[in-house]
């Protein structure tokens, strides 16, 4: 008995929870990103698309929207008059409103409907697209291109935060929960350094 109690004793005094010993502080952080696909990637990908893929691979690059935001979007949630999609079916589950630049709504107003089809992009007999990943992975693989499908939504957010540096707009539009995950694309804000440069 006494064996077994020493025993006891010892394995008490072994940690048997590494979890606790874990400190996250030694995770280095992904860089951030400083390169997404660039015009001529995009257009090597619509060009080998066939019409209704090309739109869709065109219409996330110009949105920044998530992959199964963009094929499962329907008409009824088109503004045309406000330049606006509303998302009732996000990540998040949080629901959302993407503004239209000028190419997304040429975008839009270019895709035909389908007669009887309540889908945005639809394939066949007006059915959503349900495996377009590896729809996209073939495509990038005929044009060449090394980038994901996802990679268009960096695109869009990097350009973005080049072109107005509004970090709130653009977690908005992107639908992140925290401004950490927009915080990403912060180091593409570089007119304040320029500015204190030329000062």
């Amino acid at each position: 008995l006494s064996g077994v109690c020493s025993s006891a004793v010892a394995w008490d005094l072994i940690d048997t929870n590494p979890v606790k010993a874990f400190d996250k502080r030694h995770i280095k952080e992904a860089p951030p990103r400083t390169s997404y696909p660039s015009n001529d990637d995009v257009r090597r990908l619509v060009e080998r698309a066939s019409p209704m893929v090309g739109r869709i691979v065109l219409f996330l690059a110009q949105t920044g929207m998530r992959q199964e935001e963009a094929v499962s979007l329907e008409w009824s949630q088109v503004s045309i008059p406000r330049r606006e999609v509303r998302l009732t079916k996000t990540k998040t589950s949080a629901p959302r409103v993407v503004p239209l630049s000028d190419e997304a709504l040429g975008t839009l107003l270019g895709t035909p409907r389908h007669p009887i089809g309540s889908y945005v992009f639809w394939n066949g007999d007006g059915r959503r697209y349900t495996s377009f990943s590896s729809q996209y992975r073939n495509l990038a693989v005929r044009a060449g291109v090394a980038w994901r499908c996802h990679d268009l939504r960096h695109r869009f957010a990097s350009e973005f935060l080049q072109r107005t540096g509004d970090l709130p707009a653009l977690q908005a539009i992107l639908g992140h929960r925290t401004v950490t995950m927009t915080m990403r694309y912060a180091h593409m804000i570089t007119a304040h350094l320029h500015e204190a440069m030329a000062k």
